[in-house]
């Protein structure tokens, strides 16, 4: 079953897609399709925070890679038969930046999809391909800022600061469950086991931290220091799981499991 907080994200995503699309019909702009594209990947995670933070991405990613395919265009204009050796390097960036984190990615997705449009305009016999990266970089920025509007203006903070707590939540359960994992079984190679788990656990939450700013700017709130804590009770136990000998670790993982599970129990109370 989805939480509260999911579920009033789902009702918001909705929405400015709908208001993008809205923009779209409305302004009969050939190139507007981009606008409601670039809206539905800002909103679409179903977090407030990794919203923000893919709504960044792309902008900047787009930005940058609308930068060098101009300047490829540009030089292609003047040297339309290099185009097969400029797209065979293309394609060799692009098999390497899929693994790569989606900023990286976005650029390169950017310049293949402004290659592409300068390949069916050749040979040159108007701006169309510069045109259309200027469509591209207007139509990403209306849509992030779409975004942007709504969700610090219009939606508020409420539903974020539910979603950070619950997150908060979620990772205090995980580190409870491994740290009951090693107090049951407390062996070396359970202990290597158990960092890594809380280690792959806290990526979330360390990613809804760093981008908090962009959500409640410097606005200081219990859900926020609360996230922190939870944290920082997880780089204790990653540090006692890999720093500290078996035999001293044990009574120092029963006190903070002891801890984690005080921390479960308000938070229970507060929900």
């Amino acid at each position: 079953m989805s939480s509260v907080a999911t579920r009033t994200r789902v009702n918001q995503i909705t929405i400015m897609v709908g208001i993008s699309f809205l923009f779209f019909v409305l302004t009969n702009w050939e190139q507007g399709i981009w606008v409601v594209y670039s809206t539905l990947v800002a909103a679409g995670p179903l977090s407030t925070f990794l919203g923000f933070q893919k709504g960044r991405d792309r902008f900047l990613g787009t930005l940058a890679g609308v930068l060098v395919a101009f300047c490829l265009e540009y030089y292609l204009r003047f040297n339309p038969s290099h185009l097969p050796v400029v797209a065979f390097f293309i394609a060799l960036i692009a098999g390497f930046m899929v693994t790569r984190p989606y900023k990286y990615f976005i650029v390169i997705i950017t310049i293949c999809t402004c290659m592409g449009y300068t390949y069916m305009n050749m040979p040159y016999t108007s701006f169309a391909p510069t045109s259309f990266v200027m469509d591209r970089v207007i139509g990403v920025f209306v849509g992030v800022s779409i975004f942007y509007i709504c969700q610090r203006f219009i939606f508020g903070t409420g539903n974020s600061k539910l979603e950070l707590l619950e997150e908060s939540a979620e990772t205090l359960k995980k580190l409870q469950a491994t740290l009951i994992q090693y107090r049951d079984n407390p062996t070396l190679v359970t202990a290597y086991q158990c960092a890594e788990d809380v280690f792959t656990h806290t990526r979330d939450i360390n990613s809804y931290i760093e981008t908090a700013h962009f959500v409640f700017g410097h606005e200081s709130n219990f859900e926020l220091r609360y996230a922190k804590q939870v944290v920082m009770l997880n780089n204790r136990a990653l540090k006692l799981l890999v720093d500290e000998a078996s035999t001293t670790v044990q009574d120092k993982i029963n006190k903070l499991l002891h801890i984690v599970e005080l921390k479960l129990e308000r938070q229970s109370m507060n929900l």
